[in-house]
């Protein structure tokens, strides 16, 4: 698996109907809609906000994506 299909893989676990959402919310949402979400996954997740916060020279993911201010 390259960078691109990891990149698709984090905004996928960052991504809402309305936009942008800290990671951890967006995982419990799955969890309480679908009755669970697997701690694999899970951490595979926060895995790679590591991996790209750490190839973007430390920067927060979410100030990356503008957390506060994007909408689709």
């Amino acid at each position: 698996m390259g960078d691109y299909d990891r990149l698709i893989q984090l905004c996928d676990s960052m991504a809402t109907a309305e936009g942008v959402a800290k990671m951890e919310e967006r995982m419990l949402d799955v969890k309480r809609r679908y009755g669970s979400y697997p701690q694999d996954k899970w951490d595979a997740n926060i895995g790679l906000r590591a991996y790209f916060e750490e190839k973007a020279g430390g920067k927060n993911i979410y100030e990356l994506v503008v957390k506060d201010t994007f909408r689709p």
